[in-house]
This record gives structure tokens, C-alpha cells and sequence, in this order.
């Protein structure tokens, strides 16, 4: 379900505990939300060549096991076609998601200032979140966020239901840390999914 459609009660919610964020959260969680959606923004285009990238390759793959003729040909290209398709989907859907919850950068800061009033530590939480504000440049931002997740001092049931904060929970260990392995997954599948589609190309041409 998009954020768009997450219904009153995490409206309710968010709008509940944001009343909890002093004004120097508030001003901090501001300036983190504007470098994020910066970061995002930015990172949209080379992502989306990614996509583009290995999506033949994948398709390619799928074709080829539907076109081979014989058993061992089928689970050759098979499994690379699907574990290929399961990296891509998952990429374009966490994608997707992201670039959705930086549409609306107010609300997004409302988030972040929430999840710093959650914390354990509220002015530790606050000092991590500003140092991410000062961040420049979108691969630095990134990888600073697990660090940013450490910092907050987070429970373990604050995030838990994330509907509460359907935007800032992208943005905060486990979900950071899975968006960048999927990343990194789909880095590799342009060159392995290539690698894979020619290969079985040609022993599907000389059968």
C-alpha cells in the first residue's frame, strides 16, 4: 500500500507525536529531510539506468528457458532468470517507495523530528541527525545512515509498526541497511545477468 493511501489512523499518529519535537528538532529534522530528498532526487536517474540496464538481460533469460527444449537447459537459465527477476522487482519496488516517501518533504521532516523524540537519547539523536544535515553529495549520505539509526537509540517496538512513520522508515536500520545490499545486488546483475544471457544464448543456438 503507498504512503498516499496509509488511511487516518497513521495520519493521526504522526500528527500525535509530533507534537512531542521541540522547535531545534524540528529545525535539525528539516534540514536532514531537504539533504535527503536531495540525495534521493539526485540518485533517481542512475538508479533508473540501472533498471533499464538489466531488464533485457533478465528478460533474456526468461526467453531463453522458455524456448529451450530440453530439461537441463531450463533449470540452467531458470534459476539465474529467476533469481535475476526476484533482485530486480524488489529493486524497483524499494525504489519506488523511497522516491515516494521524499514527495512530500514537510511531512517527511515531521517524521524524522518524531523519530529523534522517540529516541532514547533525545539530544544524542539530535546531534547524529545534525550531523547528517551537514552531509554533502548523495553516496555519503547513505552510508552514513546506519550510523544515524545507532545514534537515535531507537526501542525496538518505536519503528516496529512503521506505519506510524511510513516515510522516515526507509530511511532507518533494518530498512536501510536491506535497501543498500539491494543496491549492491542490483550493481551486480547487470554484469552477471549479461554474462549469464549470452552464454545460454549461444548453447541454446548450437543445439
Amino acid at each position: 500500500m503507498g504512503i498516499g493511501r496509509t488511511g487516518r489512523r497513521v495520519n493521526a499518529a504522526v500528527g500525535g507525536l509530533a507534537g512531542r519535537v521541540d522547535g531545534r528538532t524540528a529545525e535539525i529534522a528539516a534540514r536532514a529531510a531537504k539533504v535527503l530528498t536531495l540525495a534521493v532526487r539526485v540518485l533517481r536517474w542512475p538508479t533508473l539506468a540501472l533498471l533499464v540496464a538489466s531488464a533485457p538481460f533478465v528478460l533474456g533469460l526468461g526467453l531463453i528457458m522458455l524456448a529451450a527444449d530440453d530439461v537441463w537447459l531450463q533449470v540452467v537459465s531458470g534459476a539465474p532468470f529467476a533469481g535475476g527477476a526476484a533482485v530486480w522487482s524488489a529493486f524497483a519496488w524499494r525504489r519506488h517507495r523511497i522516491l515516494e516517501a521524499v514527495g512530500d518533504e514537510q511531512q517527511f521532516a515531521t517524521e524524522l523530528g518524531v523519530a529523534v523524540a522517540m529516541s532514547d537519547d533525545v539530544a544524542e539523536a539530535r546531534q547524529a541527525l545534525g550531523q547528517l544535515a551537514g552531509t554533502n553529495g548523495g553516496v555519503r549520505v547513505f552510508s552514513r545512515l546506519k550510523g544515524l539509526g545507532r545514534g537515535l537509540g531507537v526501542g525496538p517496538g518505536v519503528l516496529q509498526g512503521a506505519g506510524d512513520l511510513p516515510r522516515a522508515r526507509w530511511f532507518f536500520p533494518p530498512k536501510i541497511g536491506t535497501t543498500i545490499t539491494l543496491t549492491f545486488a542490483a550493481l551486480w546483475l547487470v554484469p552477471i545477468s549479461f554474462v549469464s544471457c549470452l552464454l545460454l544464448a549461444i548453447a541454446l543456438a548450437a543445439r
